[in-house]
């Protein structure tokens, strides 16, 4: 067993921390949507896939295992949090109230938050149900500073 053996699964067990840091720290998460469940769903079994056809070793289905395990955390960890939102893109985990210079909330048949600002534009899907408690979070977290727009549809 070689220095990169045990490597590479310490540092995916580091990300898979702070993903499920992240987690916990969720005040509202994100809703899934069917599509998003079934690709996820086809990457794992894609990833379980190439670790049990290419492993040669316990490392080899240790570190698949790890991967799959990472992949997951990373695409649940979405929504909002007392820091702000937290976003799947690795480039930008978190992004702070302060960062954002305008909000534009949808409202129909979901609830569609979408963020701008100097970072990349996102847009989170919540929860019809989470309206109200979307609404207080920006309200009490926002600065003075950011647009927030209420758009109601139907």
């Amino acid at each position: 067993m070689s220095a990169i053996d045990i490597i590479i699964p310490m540092l995916f067990i580091a990300i898979i921390l702070k993903e499920i840091g992240y987690i916990k720290g969720l005040l509202i998460a994100t809703r899934k949507s069917l599509i998003e469940i079934v690709t996820v769903v086809l990457a794992i079994i894609i990833f379980i896939g190439i670790t049990y056809i290419y492993g040669n070793s316990l490392i080899h289905y240790i570190t698949g295992g790890l991967g799959v395990f990472m992949f997951i955390s990373m695409w649940v960890k979405q929504g909002i949090s007392v820091k702000g939102f937290i976003s799947m893109y690795k480039y930008k985990d978190v992004i702070s109230w302060e960062e954002i210079d305008k909000v534009i909330l949808i409202s129909s048949k979901d609830i569609n938050v979408k963020l701008l600002g100097g970072f990349m534009g996102q847009t989170f899907h919540f929860k019809k149900s989470d309206y109200d408690k979307i609404i207080t979070i920006l309200k009490e977290r926002l600065p003075n500073k950011t647009d927030l727009q209420v758009i109601e549809k139907g």
